[in-house]
């Protein structure tokens, strides 16, 4: 595999860091009156930047790599990819609720469950890219 193919992969470990680190902020102080929702609306409008360009990145090695007659074909991949991308987009649509003073909205509840969702989802498709590198 050409230098330019280990991009995809690092970025998307450092997308599921960032993630991950979203996503516990969420469960440990979403029942906080002083949640910081400004910054969880920044930081998962990051990670969704992130997921939308791992998928980017990953369709742009494909068609490079196939471009070359070196294509790499992972088992659903790319539709767990965008379903990624997708849980990312509703993890960040609900943290624009609204709400009463010194009361968190309502539909920042669901963004705990997308954000998770989020990131089994990226962890399968990890789990998909190692059973290729170990030839199963």
């Amino acid at each position: 595999m050409p230098w330019y193919g280990y991009i995809h992969p690092v970025l998307a470990l450092l997308t599921f860091g960032y993630g991950v680190t979203i996503g516990q902020l969420t469960l440990s102080r979403l029942g906080e009156w002083d949640f910081p929702l400004r910054r969880l609306r920044q930081r998962t409008l990051i990670y969704f930047l992130l997921t939308l360009a791992n998928l980017g990145l990953g369709l742009l090695f494909d068609a490079l790599l196939t471009g070359q007659g070196r294509a790499v074909r992972l088992l659903a991949h790319l539709p767990l990819a965008i379903a990624a991308t997708v849980l990312a987009l509703l993890a960040a649509l609900v943290t624009y609720g609204k709400a009463r003073p010194g009361e968190v909205p309502p539909s920042l509840r669901w963004h705990p469950l997308f954000t998770v969702a989020s990131l089994a989802v990226i962890m399968t498709m990890g789990f998909t890219a190692l059973l290729k590198v170990f030839g199963i």
